[in-house]
């Protein structure tokens, strides 16, 4: 399992977790789990922001560092979940829209990004969505995919114009002779003379 497979499992399984938690009927095992869980979460948030500010400190804060963090997807995905991650949400979203800009176009779609704030993300859709096993439910899924990947906090996706986007199937249809057209005619043609002399 690749390094990027492996974080989005274990945000899955946090979130399972997490879910299952809220779901306890007893307050008295409820409640002390949620704090654990919040104390936990605020020491690591301090570590990990006293560690950005030692290493900045150091002078070793520069461009190369910073690409560094967002390439690697579990230092990513640590700093998102504290809220440390070196970009805003609008550079990560926008990065995000370009990334998915020549993959979308290849399927026939352009994306163009209208606004990316935490309350929401708006993104527009447009074209022929190409290729026999797409739809444009996978389509939705695999924007906002991205899109939260990039910007988790992000309470929603909009898509405008996805239900404009048409879905193209692309079918092999064979090329008829004019041998096998006069073969086929003739063929009708014998079958409709049997069943009219049957009939008699």
């Amino acid at each position: 399992m690749s390094n990027e497979s492996a974080v989005v499992a274990q945000q899955r399984r946090i979130d399972e977790l997490i879910a299952a938690l809220e779901a306890l009927d007893d307050p008295r095992a409820r409640e002390p789990a949620k704090e654990l869980l919040q104390v936990v979460l605020d020491l690591h948030t301090n570590g990990l922001s006293r560690l950005m500010e030692i290493v900045s400190e150091a002078g070793a804060m520069d461009d190369a560092m910073l690409a560094a963090f967002e390439r690697d997807a579990g230092v990513s995905a640590l700093l998102l979940l504290h809220g440390l991650h070196p970009q805003d949400l609008p550079t990560r979203v926008s990065r995000a829209v370009e990334k998915m800009r020549p993959l979308l176009g290849a399927q026939g779609i352009q994306i163009e990004l209208l606004d990316a704030a935490e309350e929401a993300v708006r993104v527009r859709v447009a074209g022929r969505l190409q290729g026999k096993h797409n739809s444009v439910g996978e389509l939705q899924q695999e924007i906002e995919r991205a899109i939260f990947e990039a910007a988790p906090e992000a309470m929603s996706v909009e898509i405008v114009g996805l239900p404009d986007v048409n879905v193209h199937e692309l079918r092999f249809v064979p090329h008829r002779t004019r041998a096998a057209s006069d073969a086929a005619s003739d063929a009708a043609s014998e079958v409709a003379s049997r069943t009219e002399a049957g009939a008699q």
